[in-house]
This record gives C-alpha cells, structure tokens and sequence, in this order.
C-alpha cells in the first residue's frame, strides 16, 4: 500500500512556485523563439535579395562589357579576389559547359556539381541550396545571363557566404539556453517567495483558527489589517460560522444543565418519598400512595424524554414531514375532543372557530395544538373558556390562534417563553407535578419546520393569545 507521504498532495506553496517557473519559462521560450525565427526569417530574406540584386548587377556588367565574359570575369574578380572576407564566390560557365573563370580557390571549396540548376533567366526564378564547404557556410545559386547575340545564356554558380549569420544564431541558441539554466533556479526561488507572500494570509488564518478552543469559542479572525478580495469572503463566512458554533455550544451547555435540572427534581422526589417509606414500617395505604406518587413521577420523567427526544430528531433530521392538505377544523376538533375532560374537570370550556384547509403534517399539527391547550388549560382560571380560531390569511397561509382567559404573562418573559425549560413560575409548576418547559418550545419546533411563524400576545390578568401561521406549500 502506499505510504501517507506518497499519498499526501503537494501544498498549494509548491504547485504555485512550479506553475509559476512553468509558466516563465514558456514565456521565455516563445519570446526567444520568436526572436530567433525573426532573426533566421531576416537573415534568409537578406540572403535572397543580396542573390537577386547580384544577378541584376552581373546581367548588367554583362551588357556593359558587350557579351564578353572577360569583363564579367573582370568584375567578379575584383570584388571577391585579394580578401579573406569575401561576401561572396561566383564561376562563370559557357553554354557548352566549359568553366570560364572563377574566384581563386572556389574549385577546391565548392565543385560545380553542388550547386542547383539554373531554371530561367531572371532573379525571381533562383533557386537556394544550402552546403558547408570546410569552416564556411555558403548559399548556392546558379544565375542565368543573356548574352548578346546568342540564344544560349551563361551560366554563373554564385556562393554566398552566411557563415557569420549562422555564427549569431548559434551564438543566440547557445545564450538562450544558457539563460534558460540560469533562469530556472532564479524563478524556482523567486516563485516560492512570491507564493509565500501570497499565503500569508492563510498562515494568519490558520494561526486564528488554531486560537479557538471549546474553552475560548469568542476568538475571531480579524478584519484588519484589510484582507485581500479572494479571501474577504472567506474570512466572513468562517467567522459567521464561529458565531454560529458559539452560540450552539451556549445552547447545549444551558440545555444539559436544564436537563440536568429537569431530571434531578423527579428523581430527588422518588428517592426521597422511597427512603421515608423505608425508614419505618407502614400501612399498605402508606406504601401505596408512595407508589402512586413514584408513578407520577415516572409517567413526568417519561413526557419529558419523549418531549427531548422530539426535539433532537427534529433538530437533526428535519422530521421527514409528510405534509398534505387536510381539513385543520376536523383535526382541530378532534384534539379538543382530547382535552375536553381535562378542560371540564376545572370548570373550563374549549370553542372551535372557524374552518381552513392547512398544508401541513397533520400529527405534528395535533401535537402543537394539544401542546397549546395543555398550556392554556394549565393557566387557566376556573371557569373560563378557551377559543381556538382558524382562519385563511390573504397570502393563503392558514393561522391558528389560541386564546385563554387565564393569570397572563409578564411582558418580561415574553422573550423566553419559546426556550427550552422556560418556567414563568417554574417552583409553583413543579410542586404541582406539572409542565416540564418544553411544551412551547416543541410548538415552535412543528411551526419551524413547515417554514412559518409563531407570535404570542399576552396581558397580565386578562389573558394569552398564542398565534402559529402554516405557509401555503
């Protein structure tokens, strides 16, 4: 298996460094390549037109001597004989072949059978061959001349001497990859200074990233020195993320220590009416009503794990809701029909107004409404009456509202009656064996996941209104 070190991509640092040589280089090489090709391009055209106006010059010392060779010969003699720079080499040949004359030495260097034909008279009809004759490079032309009053052309060989141009491009090919060894170590370390610098701001990331602990979540990155554009966002987003840890872990460590709370109370209860019944002998009177008291006790602990574990799957799963449209009035009233004993027993009455048709999981709606009635009927004075309205909003969201004409709650609790645990008067309630806190909580849980809106109004001695909105799908 391959090891983790073979496995491990490279970083970012070093990608960078090597696509930024990689790129140089290229660039380098296309800028030298297109020197040198308009270099080689420049010099072949030099070439050409240098043989082309030496065919006129020679076509016209030609006619200027009257068709004699001898003053051809002439003049090709004194412009490439007595110097060793000499541009150029030229032969003259008859119609029948026989060499008239040459510059001295051109026989030994450059034999006739080297050179191309002749293909018509004229410099555009020149054809080029390339040969190296000992330390020299020459291009080789045959020039056809008219000659006076005869049909048959002579015939010159003509040698160009390139051997210097070609000296520069060998001298510009040997300078470029000269540089181009030179070039390599020099952007290797100027491509990993350059990456350096531009990560820097990830390093100052990372070392921010490093400082937030569980027991320091309030670290942030911060937002100056400025940060550039590419990792601005990026600097948000993780300190919006941190706000958002930070205030789960704030959420979970006051959630454990509520349920914490929560479930030593019943649990103290029990142990408590168990160790009286134990300490001395007791009537089976006795031991029974500490066993009903244990089972309330029990069937408490036992809402209150329903109720949490409602709350994680819904925190953690989106519920799977199976929403449909259903009739709220039908379901509404058979929740009603639920609570109707419970109402009665302390004198209070339950009123359905209204009728909607709601998009929504019909039994997380039950269990809102129930979750709501239980409250309502909990606070309520004796004798008074509950009205739970529906109605259909002109967005074509339906709206459930819950009134009671109970004790009210204090505009001071308002903000916190949708938290987990919240008790207005929490000791009161649970000498009573009643509520565990999450009742509203859940309710606000149902609305949340089917995208709506929940609101309460409340006055202290008149009254609560609890309104939940459902969005049309």
């Amino acid at each position: 298996m391959p090891s983790e070190a073979s496995t491990r991509a490279h970083s970012i640092g070093t990608r960078l460094t090597l696509l930024y040589t990689l790129i140089a280089l290229v660039a380098v090489a296309l800028f030298a390549g297109v020197i040198y090709w308009r270099l080689s391009t420049n010099f072949a055209a030099g070439h050409v037109r240098f043989l082309q106006a030496k065919a006129v010059e020679l076509q016209r010392d030609l006619s200027d001597a009257g068709g004699d060779p001898r003053g051809l010969l002439a003049e090709i003699a004194k412009e490439t004989a007595g110097t060793r720079l000499r541009e150029y080499l030229a032969r003259v040949i008859s119609a029948d072949g026989r060499v008239l004359g040459e510059t001295p030495g051109m026989g030994g260097e450059l034999p006739e059978s080297w050179f191309p034909l002749a293909t018509g008279t004229g410099p555009s009809s020149m054809l080029m061959q390339r040969r190296r004759a000992g330390n020299h490079d020459y291009e080789l032309t045959t020039l056809s001349l008219s000659t006076t009053g005869t049909t048959q052309p002579l015939r010159v060989q003509v040698a160009l001497d390139v051997t210097r141009d070609d000296a520069l491009l060998s001298d510009f090919r040997r300078a470029m990859a000269l540089a181009f060894l030179l070039l390599i170590p020099l952007l290797l370390v100027a491509g990993r200074w350059v990456a350096a610098r531009g990560l820097a701001p990830l390093k100052r990331i990372s070392s921010a990233a490093r400082a937030v602990t569980p027991a320091h979540l309030s670290g942030r990155i911060p937002l100056t020195p400025p940060w550039p554009s590419e990792l601005e966002d990026l600097v948000q987003v993780f300190n919006a993320m941190l706000n958002r840890i930070e205030e789960a872990f704030a959420r979970l460590s006051r959630f454990s220590a509520d349920l914490a709370h929560e479930l030593r109370t019943p649990l103290s209860n029990l142990s408590g009416e168990f160790e009286v019944s134990l300490m001395n002998p007791r009537s089976p009177q006795d031991y029974r009503a500490a066993i009903e008291s244990g089972l309330e006790e029990c069937r408490r602990l036992n809402v209150l794990i329903e109720n949490l574990l409602f709350m994680a799957r819904a925190e953690h799963a989106e519920l799977a809701l199976r929403r449909e449209r259903f009739d709220a009035a039908q379901a509404s009233a058979w929740v009603i029909a639920q609570h109707a004993p419970a109402a009665a027993g302390r004198g209070i009455a339950i009123e359905l107004e209204g009728a909607a048709r709601i998009d929504a999981d019909p039994a997380l709606f039950r269990q809102a409404l129930a979750n709501l009635l239980t409250n309502a009927i909990r606070h309520s004075s004796a004798g008074g009456l509950i009205r739970v309205g529906l109605r259909i909003q002109p967005d074509a969201s339906t709206e459930l509202r819950v009134r009671d004409e109970g004790e009210g709650i204090e505009a001071r609790h308002l903000a916190h009656v949708f938290d987990r645990f919240y008790q207005v008067d929490a000791a009161r309630h649970r000498d009573a064996g009643q509520g565990t806190g999450l009742g509203l909580s859940i309710v606000k849980t149902i609305v949340d996941l089917h995208h709506g809106s929940v609101r309460l109004e409340s006055t202290p001695g008149a009254g609560t209104t609890v309104i939940l909105r459902f969005p049309a799908r």
